[in-house]
């Protein structure tokens, strides 16, 4: 008898670690998402720093100091 009241009690106790676990994995996968879909959306604003670059490319191209296959190739790599 006192047996059996010991596996009920373990197994409820059991069953709650499971449930908590079960919580904690489905609010990081949440937080996770919402991180992921957080950085989508920043990663396609275009930086300030890059446009100053662009125009400090454009400007060395203007004064001859880069070609203009070299200011192609930099252009290509700010960009993407």
């Amino acid at each position: 008898m006192i047996g059996w009241v010991i596996y009920i009690i373990v197994g409820l106790i059991l069953s709650f670690i499971l449930y908590l676990a079960v919580l904690g994995i489905d609010r990081g996968v949440k937080a996770k998402n919402l991180n992921k879909s957080k950085n989508l959306y920043n990663d396609k604003k275009p930086s300030k720093n890059i446009v100053e670059e662009l125009k400090n490319l454009k400007t060395l191209y203007k004064d001859g100091t880069i070609s203009k296959k070299e200011f192609q190739a930099a252009k290509k790599k700010l960009l993407g």
